[in-house]
């Protein structure tokens, strides 16, 4: 019987295997990167995908930075706006993102403007934004009630209403009151109040809110008749029954009124304050 050749083990596997593709045919050249390609397609998809996509796909609320709230806003802010927004199915790796952020922070009540959103690694997100300020109390006869009860809505120095539940009704003492005959609200808390006075009122009351406890002003109103004069007529009432006529809002001064600033000087003159020159310097050009 005849012996079996002896098979020798080539010592250096991977040297031939590298020699045998380097005479195999010119075919072959073709095949190998096709191979690498798709194997890297299928790593991507297995391993890679999944983890861009845990960063980067959904955005996590836990991840998002805000400027921090003043003290008096009481919402949970970014849980409110994760939930109202949907923002769950936005993804990060979406080229609007950072503008669809800034786009839902600024449906909240509590912000005034959204004023940058940057994407930071990790998926974190950093948004930085400027807060609406409480400064008066809208004092308003509540609807369909036996009784007669009323009910304060805040709101800031633009006439917008603020969140009525982050205030305690021990609060409402701190503000100045708006009080205006058959006022209520026509929107809800983000929007504007809705009455003109209001508004009006508003924008006094923000000018002269750093001194309410200085000169014991407690409510803004209105007198005169607007079928006479459109634009509304303040008020200002100390808690000693004392009316101080304003006039016309800030701003809106008629030909020959004087200005915001000059009536502030004058208040403050009564009332035995002083105005720092930073705050006559914020009062805004259009009201002076």
């Amino acid at each position: 019987m005849a012996a079996k050749p002896q098979q020798t083990i080539d010592p250096r596997p991977i040297r031939s295997l590298l020699r045998r593709l380097i005479q195999a045919p010119a075919v072959l050249s073709f095949l190998w990167p096709a191979l690498l390609v798709g194997g890297g397609y299928m790593a991507w998809h297995r391993w890679g995908a999944e983890h861009v996509a845990k960063q980067y796909y959904g955005v996590d609320p836990t991840l998002i930075e805000i400027t921090t709230p003043p003290g008096f806003v009481r919402s949970d802010i970014i849980e409110t706006v994760y939930q109202d927004t949907a923002m769950e199915g936005l993804s990060l790796l979406d080229h609007q993102a950072t503008t669809k952020i800034a786009s839902a922070f600024s449906t909240h009540p509590w912000i005034r403007r959204v004023l940058s959103v940057r994407q930071l690694p990790g998926g974190a997100v950093d948004v930085r934004v400027d807060y609406r300020t409480p400064v008066a109390m809208v004092r308003v006869a509540m609807r369909d009630s036996k009784t007669d009860s009323v009910g304060f809505f805040p709101i800031d120095g633009d006439g917008v209403l603020l969140p009525p539940a982050d205030f305690s009704s021990a609060e409402t003492s701190s503000f100045i009151h708006i009080e205006i005959p058959d006022a209520y609200p026509t929107g809800g808390a983000g929007s504007a109040f809705g009455d003109i006075q209001v508004e009006a009122a508003a924008q006094l009351a923000a000018l002269i809110a750093p001194y309410r406890a200085i000169g014991r002003m407690t409510s803004i109103g209105v007198e005169g008749d607007r079928r006479q004069n459109p634009i509304p007529q303040l008020v200002i009432r100390t808690s000693d029954k004392h009316d101080i006529r304003w006039g016309s809002p800030p701003g809106s001064e008629a030909r020959g009124e004087s200005s915001a600033a000059m009536k502030l000087k004058l208040l403050l003159d009564q009332i035995g304050a002083t105005q720092p020159a930073a705050e006559v310097a914020a009062v805004p050009d259009n009201a002076r």
